[in-house]
């Protein structure tokens, strides 16, 4: 059984470093990313500057904004190996979900969906009268196997989590991203769970659409989000669909040259940005680039490392003490869900000791993100056996 100075990357790069750019983590033991991540300066500095400038100069610096949110743009199709006309600013998942649905809505599909997922996936889809048609869970898992089996001729779109929010089951999107290229149906990425801590590459998932918000694992608070559309499904050559998708939403910012300003002809650019349809929440995208900037500065797969290894130790520490796991054993992610049937009264007492996690699924819901250390365990733990 490993001691906490036996990690081996516990040393390897200055993680309490990371931690001091996170003030609220010195007032809370907070294990809650998955519900609402805390934020580090860098990122509250880039949003607060734009607040800044428009108080001391008003609307003088929307030509560098513009500058700026394409800046971020690049950044964000950088991080998941994305073309930049691929990527569009949303607010959230379920908007993103909801422009994706509405892409469709005149088409006789069928769409399946995890058994787990939160409503965000499936409620755009039920809402246009989409048949949507669930693959069961099997001991809390989504195998590819599992999942063929509920493949019928009208299925043409599968919807899934990355990390699945009430288990912390992490769905191979390499595997299945194969089968749903292997069958020619579209392949829609929820990663709101997953964006910033799992390595994400939508070439090498073969997706056709991905999408997340930034206040979870993103570190970029509420109000931003972003949409990867494959560029092939807005292009005549694409061999999914019949004939040309149209984005379904345009605004003056839509078009080629918003500087005409023409209330009566228009030319709709033929990418993912058509969808940011006027003013944007510069704020919040800014500091959606600060967190990609802290991101980069640490390694995605140093932060995949360091997660892991905190998982092991926490697991390791809840066994200790006889508390049942629900999170599947393979395929972990950032959540751990530790079964209890009076979690609501558990979370509020653990807050009552400053420990934040919060009530998912069949229990208490654990999540581990790069602020966190073995401390922040021992301190859960400790409060844990008071409480079982």
């Amino acid at each position: 059984m490993l001691q906490k100075e036996e990690f081996p990357l516990y040393t390897e790069i200055n993680w309490q470093g990371i931690r001091d750019q996170f003030p609220a983590v010195s007032k809370y033991t907070y294990l809650n990313a998955a519900e609402g991540s805390a934020i580090p300066y860098k990122v509250a500095k880039a949003g607060k500057k734009v607040y800044e400038q428009l108080l001391e100069d008003g609307d003088l610096f929307w030509e560098e904004w513009l500058e700026e949110k394409e800046q971020v743009r690049e950044k964000l199709a950088n991080f998941i190996n994305a073309k930049t006309d691929e990527i569009a600013f949303t607010h959230n998942t379920s908007s993103g979900m909801n422009i994706i649905a509405e892409m469709f809505k005149d088409k006789d599909f069928e769409v399946l969906a995890m058994e787990h997922e939160f409503p965000s996936s499936t409620i755009p889809w039920f809402h246009r009268n989409f048949t949507v048609n669930f693959v069961p869970a099997i001991n809390n898992e989504f195998s590819i196997q599992e999942i063929k089996k509920h493949i019928n001729p009208k299925t043409k779109i599968i919807v899934t989590s990355y990390v699945q929010y009430c288990t912390g089951y992490k769905q191979d999107i390499i595997e299945l991203g194969k089968l749903c290229k292997e069958k020619g149906l579209i392949f829609i990425v929820n990663a709101a769970q997953a964006m910033g801590v799992q390595k994400v590459d939508v070439r090498k998932a073969n997706i056709d659409f991905l999408l997340f918000t930034g206040h979870k694992w993103m570190l970029s608070s509420y109000g931003v989000g972003g949409l990867f559309i494959n560029e092939e499904l807005i292009d005549d050559s694409s061999q999914k669909i019949s004939k040309k998708m149209k984005l379904p939403n345009a605004g003056w910012q839509s078009t080629i040259d918003p500087d005409l300003m023409d209330n009566q002809t228009f030319d709709i650019k033929n990418n993912s940005s058509s969808l940011e349809l006027g003013c944007q929440h510069f704020p919040n995208i800014f500091s959606l680039g600060a967190a990609l900037d802290f991101f980069n500065s640490i390694g995605i797969e140093n932060i995949e490392k360091r997660i892991s290894e905190l998982r092991t130790y926490l697991w390791q520490e809840l066994r200790k003490i006889n508390l049942a796991i629900i999170s599947p054993e393979g395929n972990q992610s950032g959540i751990t869900i530790v079964k209890f049937t009076n979690t609501p009264e558990i979370c509020q007492k653990l807050f009552g000791h400053k420990v934040v996690c919060s009530a998912r699924g069949e229990g208490l819901r654990i999540s581990l993100h790069v602020y966190n250390n073995f401390e922040d365990i021992d301190l859960l733990i400790k409060n844990l056996v008071t409480l079982i």
